[in-house]
């Protein structure tokens, strides 16, 4: 590879970490390679055609090869994972720390968010309380730490089928996927559907 084609093929390497759907239909093999090199050689200043057709070439070939190995070792985690669905889930959100037997927790800018059973709430002057939700708990082995990409694979599923994640909580070795509680059956199934690949 000349030097400028090797400056060109960092260019291109740039510019696709910039533009993720672009990496994801790479991914997919669903490119027209003529089309995108044009593309990409004019917003790189009309770099030279041929390179940059070779390199998308050259890396959706890794890139789809990086990402079968990275999924495989995701469902391959997540088949040794418990998965259970607790159903009837209150959410509050509140300013400051409360006394409460929660499921989960967590502190974001805006305040506090529990998670608790609805026949657990007590009625009080909370921020907000919203009722009708579930709780996609997963508990994985600890290598989880080290495994990027499993909430991001988790998200996808449940999101290809319409499902909407209203609150993520990861720590360590547990996930919680707080959902609205209509949606838990299908959730339960297109992951299940999604392990067994």
């Amino acid at each position: 590879m000349s030097q400028n084609n090797l400056v060109i093929s960092k260019e291109v390497n740039v510019y696709l970490k910039r533009k993720p759907y672009v990496l994801e239909a790479l991914e997919q093999d669903i490119v027209n390679y003529s089309a995108l090199s044009r593309k990409i050689s004019k917003d790189l200043g009309n770099v030279s055609f041929e390179a940059v057709k070779s390199t998308l070439i050259r890396l959706s070939k890794n890139i789809r090869k990086d990402k079968q190995e990275r999924e495989n070792k995701i469902i391959k985690l997540l088949r040794k994972s418990d998965f259970s669905v607790t159903n009837k889930i209150a959410t509050i959100h509140h300013l400051s720390p409360i006394n409460i037997n929660s499921i989960a927790f967590s502190k974001t800018p805006s305040g506090y968010m529990y998670f608790i059973k609805e026949t657990n709430l007590i009625k009080k002057n909370y921020k907000k309380v919203d009722y009708g939700f579930a709780i996609i708990k997963i508990k994985s082995a600890s290598e989880i730490e080290d495994t990027p990409g499993v909430a991001a694979f988790l998200l996808s599923a449940l999101a290809s089928e319409g499902i909407n994640v209203v609150h993520l909580m990861d720590c360590r070795e547990d996930t919680f996927l707080v959902i609205k509680e209509f949606d838990a059956p299908l959730a339960f199934k297109v992951l299940a559907e999604r392990l067994r690949i």
